[in-house]
């Protein structure tokens, strides 16, 4: 380290003397260029004439009349104060004088001065070029020559500069000049001078090894990235990332960490539960078990209203299957098989239920368990095999009292706002209601009672399906295409009061908005479209040609009309693959393609195309692959007036010649003139040449560096 010290410093002299020589040397090899100087040699004698009239005239002897020095003029007349007045008006003429003197000088050396600062700007580069040429010469460093360089014919400009400029004006700087370049110099050298450092790196490419643990296993489940995590991808960023789901839509990445003891904690999921609703905590719940009960707003007592879809769940902090029981079990594996999210591994899972009121199941011969007030036990188990040992517990109650809301639809087996196919006059649908219901639908918005098509219902109390929704079915007709086909629902709820004396208490919404998804939603609507037509398929009756074994086929499809114009999925079919259909790997729009990779052979494509409506057409795309692998040959030379033709069998051929025998590249040959299609070639008709000819395709197939095609000799018939 001392030794590495001793050997900066005196690198740092070394460069200071350096400087010092150049500088130095600069201000000799710019001596010879002089400046004059503004100073002026003013005699102090006075012309007697010049004495101003305002001053009374004493009387003198022609001798009296020659110059004087103002030291030797005599008084005129013996009063002092005329002396003064003579003495002073003779200063402030020597002043003025001076001035103009001083004036005259600087304006008639105006150009000396711009010649010596472009004469100091022609040594600056001068000394820039020459101390780039020695050190360079001496094996300086390209960024010490740079800077030193500009640091030496800067710091002479401003040196010399600033001297030319002192003495323009009279002055003298002395020392100051060398000085003002010796510190520009060094500002320039110290600003501009970074020396370049290298370093050897060695590396060597690994199989990836995982980072240890799992921290970053959630980076897989970006959604945002838009790239969907792989099983490959999750491993890749830790030893205990595990893919769950796998094979669903709902892939996650999750740590699986087999060491850790802790369960995932269950809590209340908010953002799910039923509006008007909330989670009240439950203190009649005994430890290790907790939960909540749910209530309505403002309401710790109430309970939730009949026929209510009623949708609560639990968020965790791991990802976790999760199961639910009417009782409490001992643990996990003796719990009903009565999954959450169908079993999956998520952070959240929810409930959907519609309770029935007293009343519907008193008309069933049932009545409401326990009261009408339901327990739910929930435990969950994480990708590590850990589940909770105590139950998570949701409580609530039905309200015991009369039913008095309209019955609502949930969902329907076709979405609202759907395309149909074009020239389908008819739809099947089914509607799912909250609640035991008689429906009806119509084309025109009008009362229950008036509306005409009546709907085949689940009107049993425990005929729901597995979501506790009850299904009515339908057939919608009278079908229009392109336009919107606008259909009114409207449901009355409690079949069994149908034909009583108590009809009158059924309910029945006053509007068509009984969609539960949307209270304002009062139609459903089926899209109208029309045919969806394959505008171009390629290729198509054309052969595919390339110079390798297996070459590249590009499956081009084009769409329109149909829904949204013509946006639809494509799927394609070899011939004998049995109607296995693939997707495109680019479809879902209006172009579609897809790679294949082929040997050379004929084949047959069916494709076919799909919108969102139900609309189909498709089509076939044949097509032959060919593979050429040799150069094309030339199947005709001759002379045609004064050109030497030459003749191809492929098309997009180029041919070269030599005159000095084969041995020449192809890229070094003198290049023919090519006609239009490719297969005619020409040059210059030269009898005292021979024509050494190579011809290549366009696929670079040409003869060997040693070959040529053919070798034409032209000879004039005398």
């Amino acid at each position: 380290m001392v030794k590495k010290r001793e050997n900066v410093t005196i690198s740092i002299t070394q460069i200071i003397i350096l400087i010092v020589s150049i500088i130095a040397f600069s201000y000799f090899v710019g001596a010879e260029f002089k400046v004059v100087s503004a100073q002026t040699n003013t005699s102090s004698q006075i012309d007697y004439a010049k004495v101003p009239s305002s001053l009374p005239r004493p009387r003198l002897s022609p001798s009296d009349l020659k110059p004087l020095v103002l030291s030797e003029i005599p008084p005129f007349r013996p009063n002092p104060e005329y002396n003064k007045r003579v003495e002073k008006a003779l200063k402030d003429l020597e002043k003025l004088d001076a001035k103009e003197a001083k004036l005259a000088f600087l304006k008639n050396n105006e150009g000396k001065l711009v010649t010596g600062i472009l004469g100091n700007a022609a040594i600056a580069a001068s000394i820039y070029a020459g101390s780039r040429f020695i050190l360079g010469q001496l094996g300086a460093s390209p960024e010490f020559t740079k800077s030193f360089s500009a640091a030496a014919s800067i710091g002479y400009f401003a040196g010399s500069s600033a001297k030319t400029i002192a003495a323009f004006f009279g002055k003298s700087l002395g020392i100051g000049a060398p000085l003002i370049g010796l510190g520009v110099a060094i500002l320039i050298f110290a600003i501009t001078f970074k020396q370049t450092k290298y370093r050897q790196v060695t590396f060597t490419c690994y199989p990836w090894d995982a980072p240890t643990g799992g921290r970053d296993c959630e980076k897989c489940n970006n959604a945002e990235s838009g790239v969907p995590c792989t099983e490959y991808q999750c491993r890749s960023l830790g030893q205990q990332c595990e893919l769950a789901n796998k094979g669903t839509t709902e892939e996650l990445c999750v740590y699986v960490n087999r060491l850790d003891p802790n369960p995932p904690v269950i809590q209340p999921w908010l953002d799910v539960l039923t509006n008007g609703y909330k989670y009240a905590p439950d203190n009649t719940i005994s430890p290790p078990h907790r939960g909540v009960k749910i209530v309505p707003q403002g309401n710790n007592t109430g309970c939730v209203a009949p026929w209510t879809p009623l949708k609560f769940g639990v968020t965790l902090n791991q990802p976790a299957r999760c199961k639910y029981s009417t009782e409490p079990k001992e643990n996990f594996e003796a719990m009903e098989n009565n999954f959450l999210s169908s079993g999956l591994k998520k952070y959240n899972h929810s409930f959907q239920m519609s309770l029935p009121s007293n009343e519907s199941l008193a008309a069933g011969n049932a009545t409401l368990i326990n009261g009408g007030r339901f327990t739910l036990y929930v435990r969950c188990e994480n990708a590590a095999g850990r589940s909770n040992t105590a139950n998570f517990v949701f409580r609530f109650c039905v309200d015991q009292g009369p039913d008095t809301t309209a019955p609502l639809i949930v969902s329907t087996s076709i979405l609202n706002n759907m395309p149909i196919a074009f020239n389908q006059s008819s739809v099947a649908l089914q509607v799912y209601v909250n609640e035991p219901s008689e429906c009806k639908w119509s084309k025109v918005d009008q009362n229950y009672d008036d509306m005409e098509n009546q709907m085949t219902c689940n009107t049993g109390v425990f005929e729901m399906n597995a979501q506790g929704l009850y299904q009515c079915s339908t057939t919608l007709t009278g079908l229009l295409d392109r336009v919107d086909n606008d259909f009114y629902f409207r449901c009355k709820d409690q079949p069994h009061l149908k034909n009583t004396a108590n009809e009158s208490k059924r309910n029945v919404d006053s509007t068509s908005c009984i969609f539960a998804e949307d209270k304002n939603k009062c139609k459903f609507t089926l899209k109208g479209t029309e045919p969806l037509v394959i505008n171009s398929v390629k290729p198509n009756g054309t052969a595919i040609k390339d110079s390798t074994d297996v070459i590249k086929v590009k499956l081009e499809v084009k769409t329109s009309a149909g829904y949204n114009e013509g946006r639809a999925l494509c799927s394609y079919e070899g011939s004998g693959t049995g109607g296995n259909f693939n997707d495109f790997f680019n479809t879902d729009s209006f172009e579609h393609s897809q790679d294949l990779f082929l040997t050379a052979g004929t084949y047959n494509y069916n494709i076919r195309c799909i919108d969102l409506g139900g609309n189909i057409d498709s089509t076939i795309s044949s097509f032959t692959v060919e593979t050429d692998t040799q150069a094309p040959s030339v199947v005709r030379v001759f002379r045609q007036e004064n050109r030497l033709k030459v003749i191809t069998n492929e098309e997009e051929s180029q041919c070269v010649y030599g005159n000095f025998g084969c041995d020449y590249l192809f890229k070094d040959g003198t290049n023919m003139s090519r006609a239009t299609n490719g297969t005619e070639h020409s040059t210059a008709w030269d009898a005292n040449k021979v024509f050494y000819i190579k011809c290549s395709d366009k696929f670079g197939n040409q003869p060997f560096p040693n070959q040529c095609n053919i070798v034409a000799k032209p000879f004039e018939i005398k």
